[in-house]
């Protein structure tokens, strides 16, 4: 992974590492207080791209208008999409959640195959898809990356989902959290129909100057997704009740806390078997 906070962040590592194949899983609005705009994020990442030999590959995430956009000439580009299929040369078919991961199909040059992966979340199909591509560019054989797939573990507090032996469903996605990662969380949320539905969240930071209208918009996404929102501190409260309630979202199922231990309390007040929880992000004792 090159991970960047800064413009030439990227290039510094090319610099060192000099791949011949690169994938661009995204370009969001993140880290805005040190980039300033999504301009800058698209600049950064796709330093990557610009750093490949004539003779490499590029493997681009279309759902992302930014990086849709983004033309690239200097070495051989593929195309790949869960949504936005138009332009793209590899596409989702179908999708399927459930208590044991993800079931999804996808369309490509080469033909339709179909996975099952215990990972859940469109951007994890997204970032799957993208490695699907390298390794049948690579000639790797289908089995084997269907294998490969339904054996991946779980990385801790992203997407990661768990079953209490209570008969709860946890979703753990605390590790960080952006507009378009938090929307896939509660997509999933969406998905998960046997009981309640219940986000516990303290909204999400480093957002710049657009931190209130992101987490209004979390807050209407919550609304759509879920039947108690549990909002935890007073950094973002007011950005995503003001959310929570333009969507019209009922108050008793609102519940507003100081601390995720008091947020503990009102859930386990409340939690039953078949209900799924998720945990959208985490935040260190300077955001209260």
């Amino acid at each position: 992974e090159m991970g960047a906070k800064n413009i030439g962040d990227i290039k510094e590592i090319c610099d060192l590492v000099h791949p011949t194949i690169g994938i661009v899983t995204a370009v969001g609005e993140q880290h805005l207080e040190s980039f300033k705009t999504i301009e800058n994020v698209q600049r950064t990442k796709f330093e990557l791209v610009d750093s490949l030999p004539e003779n490499g590959l590029a493997v681009i995430n279309d759902d992302f208008p930014f990086a849709a956009s983004r033309k690239v000439d200097n070495v051989k580009a593929l195309r790949y999409a869960v949504r936005a299929v138009a332009n793209a040369d590899y596409r989702v078919t179908s999708v399927v959640y459930d208590e044991t991961g993800t079931s999804f199909s996808m369309q490509g040059p080469e033909g339709e195959f179909s996975f099952h992966t215990r990972l859940v979340g469109e951007c994890n199909i997204s970032n799957l898809m993208g490695a699907v591509i390298v390794a049948l560019y690579l000639k790797v054989p289908v089995d084997k990356i269907q294998y490969a797939i339904s054996k991946i573990e779980q990385v801790e507090h992203r997407l990661n989902l768990k079953r209490t032996p209570g008969g709860i469903t946890i979703i753990d996605d605390a590790f960080n959290s952006n507009p378009t990662g938090s929307k896939m969380a509660l997509d999933v949320l969406a998905g998960m129909t046997k009981g309640k539905r219940i986000v516990i969240t303290p909204g999400m930071i480093e957002l710049g100057d657009k931190q209130h209208e992101y987490n209004a918009e979390l807050g209407r996404h919550i609304a759509a997704s879920t039947d108690v929102a549990i909002i935890v501190g007073e950094y973002n409260r007011d950005a995503i009740l003001e959310g929570l309630k333009s969507a019209d979202m009922p108050e008793e199922k609102v519940k507003v806390v100081d601390s995720f231990k008091e947020a503990q309390v009102v859930l386990g007040s409340m939690v039953k078997p078949g209900d799924t929880v998720l945990y959208e992000n985490d935040l260190p004792d300077t955001f209260k």
